[in-house]
């Protein structure tokens, strides 16, 4: 699925949407979705497929990530 990412707010650079596996989440391995800068690596929060239940893509955790992103000022 395509989303369209906002530039970043801090140096104007290319967002990347990234999804990582072996993240972090409270001492257990999770993965995770988040926004990155390719420029400045400024970086939206880490949103853990484990928040939205277990499915394959979770794509309910990339769309906050997005969101998130989409929204900074």
């Amino acid at each position: 699925m395509y989303y369209e990412l906002k530039p970043c707010p801090f140096c104007g650079g290319e967002a990347l949407l990234e999804r990582k596996s072996r993240c972090f989440n409270k001492g257990k391995s999770d993965h995770a979705a988040y926004v990155r800068c390719n420029s400045c690596n400024a970086r939206s929060p880490r949103i853990f497929f484990s928040w939205y239940g277990k499915t394959s893509t979770c794509e309910e955790a990339v769309k906050v990530a997005v969101t998130a992103w989409n929204g900074r000022v």
